[in-house]
C-alpha cells in the first residue's frame, strides 16, 4: 500500500493555530459554554501537537504565538465544573492567581 501524507505548509499551520487562539479568546469574551470552548481548545491542542511532532517547533516557540493572544491559559482538559467564561484573558495568570 502506497501511502502519501498530506503536506501542509508550516506557515498555514501556524496561521491556523493563531486563528484558533483568537477564536478561543472571543469565545471566552462572549461567554460561550464549556462545550464550545472545549471544541476550540481541542483544535488548538491538536495543531500544537502536530507542530511539535512534525513541524519541529518547541514549546517556547508555540508559547510565543499563544502568549500575546490568550496569555498563559492552558488549553488542556480540565476538571468538570470549572467555568472558563469568568477568566480575564487580559490579566496575566500570575496576577489572576494572586487575586484568588
Amino acid at each position: 500500500m502506497n501511502e502519501q501524507l498530506m503536506q501542509i505548509p508550516l506557515k498555514d499551520l501556524l496561521e491556523s493555530l493563531k486563528d484558533g487562539y483568537i477564536e478561543y479568546k472571543k469565545c471566552v469574551e462572549n461567554g460561550s459554554d464549556e462545550v464550545d470552548l472545549a471544541h476550540v481548545a481541542g483544535f488548538c491542542t491538536t495543531i500544537e501537537q502536530i507542530l511539535s511532532a512534525y513541524g519541529k517547533m518547541t514549546d517556547a516557540e508555540i508559547e510565543a504565538i499563544k502568549e500575546p493572544i490568550i496569555r498563559t491559559v492552558t488549553l488542556t482538559r480540565r476538571k468538570k465544573g470549572l467555568k472558563m467564561s469568568n477568566i480575564d484573558l487580559e490579566t496575566p495568570a500570575i496576577f489572576r492567581r494572586q487575586q484568588d
